[in-house]
């Protein structure tokens, strides 16, 4: 029994470990209720509650579990910051000219630049003066003088639209795509014509137009003389039939060569919101004399 009475009280712990121990583990107690309080409060709460935090902490735990907590509950609280929105931090509604911008700078749809294309192309066969054109230029009243005159507008507006990009460019193919169903639907109400020839004169309509296309740019990087002879090859010679009447009239040149300087220059001028967003062009009106260029 003495023996067994000694070895227990080799086993037995100090008194003094006893409180040592226990002040520790009520200071885990009550510091697990704090961060437990502290976490079910307001995140706002959180962020102006360091001090408190470093201080009340301090009268529980000793220095090294101090810092490791402090430290670990920065981290929640920085994680806490980077995956939740800051409620203090409210971006502004946007006004008309940041909506814009925002149009502008971080993509327009597609959708947009393709409808933009299809009104676009109702500018160039609808909103020109196109009797006007025929009286001027004597052209006769049908189907193909309607697309020489359209093709021409399609061009000039085309070339603007390619200073825009991207941007410019679908909205270039949406227009020159919207053409031929605007063909194809006037070739069927001109009367009963089988759809395999119908098909057939679109067809060759445009390969003359992907030519028209680069006589026109060449054309217009020269001076008047170049731009006056890549318009009699495509916009007068293909009105004539027969060779005794392929004879240049000078002074219809030079208004056709006036028009397209003018139209380019307006075009040239015009901002690309107004050709790309709100898709309206206002066309500059064909003189019909001689006389009116020199008064001008």
């Amino acid at each position: 029994l003495d023996s067994l009475h000694s070895e227990i009280e080799m086993i037995r712990i100090p008194k003094s470990s006893l409180q040592i121990l226990r002040q520790e583990l009520v200071a885990q107690r009550c510091s697990s209720q704090f961060f437990h309080q502290m976490s079910m409060q307001p995140r706002s709460a959180l962020l102006h509650s360091d001090n408190q935090l470093s201080c009340t902490a301090s009268t529980f735990l000793p220095t090294s579990s101090i810092t490791r907590r402090i430290q670990t509950n920065s981290k929640l609280n920085q994680d806490k910051t980077e995956n939740t929105p800051n409620a203090e931090l409210q971006i502004p509604e946007d006004n008309f000219v940041q909506k814009l911008y925002r149009k502008l700078f971080r993509g327009i749809p597609q959708s947009k630049l393709k409808a933009s294309g299809y009104i676009l192309l109702t500018f160039c066969v609808q909103r020109t003066e196109i009797e006007k054109f025929f009286r001027v230029f004597d052209m006769p009243d049908t189907f193909y003088s309607w697309f020489l005159v359209s093709e021409l507008h399609v061009w000039m507006l085309a070339s603007r639209l390619m200073n825009d990009g991207d941007y410019g460019r679908h909205v270039r193919n949406a227009m020159v795509e919207a053409l031929w169903q605007d063909c194809d639907l006037r070739a069927k109400s001109m009367g009963d014509m089988a759809a395999s020839v119908r098909s057939k004169t679109i067809m060759g309509i445009s390969e003359e137009f992907q030519a028209a296309l680069f006589v026109y740019d060449e054309g217009l990087m020269g001076g008047d003389k170049e731009l006056a002879n890549a318009l009699w090859r495509r916009f007068f010679l293909s009105m004539k039939d027969q060779e005794e009447d392929q004879v240049p009239d000078m002074e219809k040149m030079a208004l056709l060569v006036d028009y397209v300087r003018r139209t380019m220059h307006m075009l040239d001028n015009t901002d690309s919101v107004q050709l790309l967003i709100k898709a309206t062009v206002e066309w500059v009106p064909l003189k019909e004399s001689l006389s009116e260029i020199e008064t001008n």
